[in-house]
């Protein structure tokens, strides 16, 4: 179990032919590992570093002795599990509902919660494959962000430019000023 004190980690599903998409995003507010809080022994899902940070490990068999001799961690930590579980359901509620600019916006919005600054390094492949989308498509939505100049894009590197222009862009309801 890892807690990041910085950086973003990616909580991805994987299918078959390589069709994986992530369903969680954590970064300084969270934990890798988040089923051993609930009597898991591992994760469901793989879990990549997005953007390097740096973080505090602890192995899950000692995470478990610790949650068995103290109740306030155990409700801090199931608090962040339920909060882990609310974002995950409306990536998938966004995933299925929204066209690709607006979920573009929505992971960058997520992605600049969980850093110190307005600088993302990460590629359109990357984006791709977090979104569960073809890279040119990625493209275009950025384009089309950056059109609007929500964002700044240079090869490796998204800056975000107006926040509250993204937190705006057509589906405010499933996005926040700073959280889920």
């Amino acid at each position: 179990m890892y807690f990041l004190e910085d950086g973003i980690a990616s909580v991805v599903a994987k299918l078959p032919k390589g069709r994986d998409t992530e369903v969680g995003l954590i970064g300084m507010e969270g934990m890798t590992g988040a089923l051993v809080a609930l009597g898991g022994d591992r994760a469901a899902h793989d879990t990549y570093m997005q953007l390097a940070g740096s973080g505090l490990r602890i192995p899950a068999p000692a995470l478990s002795s610790a949650l068995s001799e103290s109740t306030t961690l155990k409700a801090l930590l199931l608090l962040y599990v339920q909060t882990l579980y609310i974002q995950t359901s409306y990536t998938a509620l966004v995933n299925a509902r929204s066209k690709l600019d607006e979920r573009l916006a929505r992971w960058l919005l997520m992605c600049h919660d969980r850093v110190r600054n307005d600088r993302l390094a990460i590629t359109h492949e990357f984006m791709s494959v977090m979104l569960g989308v073809r890279r040119p498509g990625v493209t275009v939505a950025i384009q089309e962000l950056e059109g609007r100049g929500l964002i700044r894009a240079t090869r490796g590197e998204i800056v975000i430019r107006d926040r509250d222009g993204l937190f705006q862009w057509p589906m405010a309801p499933t996005a926040s000023r700073r959280g889920i």
